[in-house]
């Protein structure tokens, strides 16, 4: 009691300061009343410029109306707020100081939007005001003196206040709910590929695995990179490539580190195979997370796994770069391509150490097949390492030289970011390096498959030997990935707004992990090429994994692209010269980047939809006719495409289809092709996605009629169910109530299709598959809706 009377007695004196010092401010009245004057007269000029400069393009009477709405609208602006600050004004003092001051702190803690946080702060500040006016008047007032009418007012208000906020508490701390799982179109029909008849690539292997950490020798919190460190590193300067660690907060961050930016040290955690070697090596590096709470050990069971396959794992120790409570106003700005960077001096330790023979690891490590791995910002930062690699200067500044040129094989990104670094202003663009990525539907934190981004821009010289996949796994999120990070991706109260009851269990995500990138440094480093149908086809290896949506996507280089798209804007034209694109009875029919919850995947597909309700005897088509002699196929080649449910309308509104979002055709399969350009789209902002999106018609798995035929007339027909049904689009809610969302629920997620031709010979063996001049699309299978085409060719 005695220090809240001193603090109110403090703020009262404080008051009265303010107001004695407010005072040497004070203007008088006709001050006040020429000020207004005068702001009204500059706002009443700058509209009449800005309104009268068209009185000899549209007239002066137009000019004139237009002009007195605008002044009565700006009057009218006025008295309402002034009305609205009069209201305001009425509250008592402390009361609007703390609605204000709780609005700002409930918002900042909990909104994942401005309107979460309105919403939260005033049903917080209701209960709460209604609770704690009780409660202080029972305290200050007591009880027995009060009146019967009085008592059952503050009792009533009391019981409501705290009913409220014990009903929001427990909202808040349950874990939400589990929703049903969509059908997964991929186990429906009768076609199942041929499993693969190998060892389970997320089971241990048969090497012994030994463990050791090295590092600075001297860090300041922990212990492993300290006096138990097996290895004593150097520590390398890092000023050149991030800002920020500087002023107040850089201080409280060297003195908590215990280094400064000019000597970051070379700390990892190590899993080596015990044997002779030599053994491909392995870095992953985490991403941005609490700096106190440290990430690297969270990639244990990956280096358990791998170091018992005959693989080195080491994880990486960055967390000096990531968000830390030492951050006061600001923390590290632009520091991915220094995440990336550590990644390639950490290998110049072990070029080293392999080159010495009184090193442990002299002559163990296989340095022409290295692989680097990141999760989060780790995930992007491996791409800056690999472009750093082949480089001989740092980009932003050539007073930095590179001289690193290792034999990095392939990367793995997990659920990466993308475009936090852009080297010269542009996003990271490779070539000739392998590249798989993994995103869950449930990530909380980087919620859209940006990493799709980083995989289109991934380009293979014709001989390169190597591929990319793609994986989007349901009911996976950010965290699981990593031990440390665990259900939660982010902090509580404001995680504590996500559903997280229908998340997989971490162990059923860490399964998918160690299978999917187990294999890949298999493929990658040790040349099993016949793991490579697993990323083609999640089912090729279905036992080993739990039940749930997986989405492949694969590229490699030995495709020959028919369509994709980029070339043009003319939707008649196909990537490969002298391709024709002709369409027949469709209801939707352009050319678009393809959107994402973020941005978009920066490539172009085509969006074809068709509506066969109101007349089936019509079939609708989508057909190429290839110049003959202009493909290399057999009978071993297959051909392949990727395919996404847009999840909307197969019959547009008129005005859609008028203003060049949907071009409708009336094209004749046997005649000739008429030259149709799309025209630009503009940008949809994430309000008006996410009304798109929450009005887009649910569907079922679709299917489809695929027809191929030869130069001399014969068709090979088949469907796209001979793969696979095509999965509809995957809705995922992630708030526990659904305006609460900050992101649209959904984006557009290819399925990767492949049909070998030797398969389906025998539905016509005259078919001559050495010579394809046609692939058309004939939407009979399924009634209505729109698909997303994209990479259609021949492998």
């Amino acid at each position: 009691m005695k220090l809240l009377k001193n603090l109110k007695k403090s703020f009262r004196k404080l008051l009265s300061h303010l107001k004695r010092y407010l005072g040497y401010f004070k203007s008088s009245k006709t001050a006040i009343r020429g000020a207004a004057y005068g702001i009204l007269t500059t706002a009443v000029l700058i509209t009449l410029i800005s309104d009268f400069q068209f009185i000899f393009k549209i007239g002066l009477f137009p000019v004139i109306v237009f002009s007195i709405l605008a002044l009565m609208l700006a009057a009218l602006t006025g008295l309402l707020g002034n009305l609205l600050i009069r209201l305001v004004w009425q509250i008592p003092v402390l009361l609007r100081f703390a609605i204000l001051a709780a609005i700002f702190l409930i918002s900042f803690k909990m909104g994942m939007s401005m309107k979460t946080g309105m919403f939260l702060s005033v049903y917080i500040m209701l209960f709460s005001s209604l609770a704690g006016g009780a409660i202080w008047v029972i305290y200050r007032k007591g009880w027995r003196g009060s009146g019967l009418e009085r008592r059952i007012k503050v009792l009533a208000f009391g019981i409501l206040g705290i009913a409220g906020l014990i009903v929001g508490t427990y909202w808040l701390i349950q874990p939400g709910k589990v929703y049903e799982m969509p059908e997964i179109a991929a186990l429906k029909g009768d076609y199942q590929p041929e499993h693969l008849s190998v060892t389970d690539p997320g089971t241990k292997g048969n090497f012994t695995v030994l463990t050791l950490t090295y590092g600075s020798g001297n860090d300041k919190q922990r212990e492993e990179f300290a006096g138990q460190t097996a290895i004593v590193t150097t520590s390398v300067d890092g000023s050149f490539f991030v800002d920020g660690w500087k002023g107040l907060t850089g201080k409280l961050r060297t003195r908590y580190f215990g280094f400064g930016l000019d000597s970051l040290p070379r700390n990892a955690r190590v899993w080596y195979p015990d044997g002779k070697g030599p053994f491909p090596l392995a870095l992953i590096v985490h991403g941005n997370h609490l700096a106190q709470d440290f990430s690297d050990p969270g990639y244990e069971y990956l280096g358990e796994l791998l170091a018992s396959r005959g693989i080195i794992l080491a994880s990486v120790d960055e967390n000096f770069f990531n968000g830390s409570y030492t951050n006061l106003f600001k923390g590290l700005k632009t520091e991915n391509d220094a995440r990336g960077w550590m990644l390639l001096e950490h290998l110049k330790l072990w070029r080293d150490w392999n080159a010495d023979s009184s090193s442990l690891f002299f002559e163990k490590i296989d340095m022409g097949n290295i692989a680097l791995m990141g999760h989060s910002r780790g995930g992007e930062a491996v791409a800056h390492a690999v472009l750093f690699n082949s480089l001989p200067y740092y980009p932003d500044n050539a007073k930095v030289v590179f001289d690193y040129d290792f034999s990095l094989k392939s990367i793995v990104a997990i659920a990466p970011a993308d475009g936090q670094y852009q080297p010269a202003g542009i996003r990271t663009p490779l070539r000739d390096v392998s590249y798989f990525v993994i995103h869950g539907s449930h990530d909380a934190d980087v919620q859209s498959f940006v990493g799709m981004r980083q995989y289109e821009r991934i380009t293979f010289s014709e001989n390169f030997k190597g591929f990319k996949s793609s994986l989007y796994v349901y009911k996976a999120n950010h965290g699981q990935f990593n031990t440390r990070w665990g259900r939660k991706d982010g902090s509580s109260p404001r995680i504590n707004l996500f559903n997280l009851k229908q998340l997989m269990p971490k162990e059923d995500q860490e399964n998918i992990a160690k299978t999917f990138i187990s294999a890949f440094l298999e493929i990658t480093l040790k040349d099993r090429e016949e793991l490579i149908p697993l990323f083609m086809d999640y089912r090729t290896g279905r036992n080993w994994l739990p039940e749930t949506i997986f989405l492949n996507r694969f590229d490699q280089p030995d495709m020959q692209y028919i369509a994709r798209f980029d070339e043009d804007l003319d939707l008649t034209t196909t990537t490969l010269p002298g391709g024709i694109i002709e369409t027949a009875n469709l209801s939707v029919w352009r050319e678009q980047m393809v959107k994402l919850k973020w941005g978009d995947k920066e490539t172009r597909a085509a969006f074809i939809g068709w509506n066969n309700k109101e007349n089936d005897s019509v079939t609708a088509c989508y057909s190429i006719t290839i110049p003959e002699n202009r493909l290399k196929t057999d009978r071993n080649t297959g051909l392949y495409f990727s395919l996404a449910d847009a999840n909307e309308s197969s019959n547009p509104k008129p005005d859609k289809k008028e203003n060049g979002n949907n071009a409708t055709d009336s094209l004749n399969l046997d005649g000739n092709a008429k030259s149709q350009a799309s025209e630009n789209k503009e940008e949809e902002s994430a309000d008006e996605k996410e009304k798109e999106d929450d009005k887009a018609v649910e569907r079922k798995p679709i299917n489809l009629s695929i027809e191929l035929a030869d130069a001399y007339g014969e068709l090979l027909r088949f469907q796209l169910s001979d793969h696979s049904w095509l999965q509809p689009r995957i809705k995922v809610n992630m708030p526990k109530l659904s305006f609460m969302r900050n992101a649209p629920d959904s984006e557009h997620l290819y399925q990767f299709f492949y049909f070998p031709l030797e398969r389906f010979l025998k539905n016509n063996p005259k078919f001559s598959p050495d010579n394809i001049v046609r692939i058309c699309l004939m939407f009979d299978q399924t009634q209505d809706g729109v698909i997303i085409l994209d990479h259609l060719g021949f492998m």
